[in-house]
């Protein structure tokens, strides 16, 4: 499986593809240097998809220098389950936590 992240300066995705179909997408926002991770849909379960494009968001925020605010429930769980990433998580986690996967 790949992924493929597309942004411009307010908002983003990642893209994920099993060979030529897509099978899942994160929606993010930018507010200043906090990357809001507002959705998580994968579009067939019990294939890790989830965490392969919380993953995928996760190091594109470590190489923009960014941090994270997951309002996914689904990405909130991811961090809760890699603590080694707490560091680049906004002081706001957890806070408003709204969508499943």
């Amino acid at each position: 499986m790949e992924t493929k992240i597309v942004a411009d300066n307010t908002k983003g995705q990642v893209l994920a593809y099993d060979g030529e179909e897509q099978v899942g997408l994160l929606d993010f926002t930018f507010k200043g240097q906090v990357m809001s991770i507002n959705h998580t849909e994968a579009f067939k379960k019990g294939m890790g998809i989830g965490a392969l494009l919380v993953e995928a968001a996760n190091e594109y925020a470590i190489n923009h220098k960014l941090k994270v605010l997951p309002i996914c429930s689904y990405a909130f769980t991811w961090y809760q389950r890699h603590p080694q990433y707490k560091d680049i998580l906004d002081e706001h986690a957890g806070e408003g936590v709204s969508c499943q996967l």
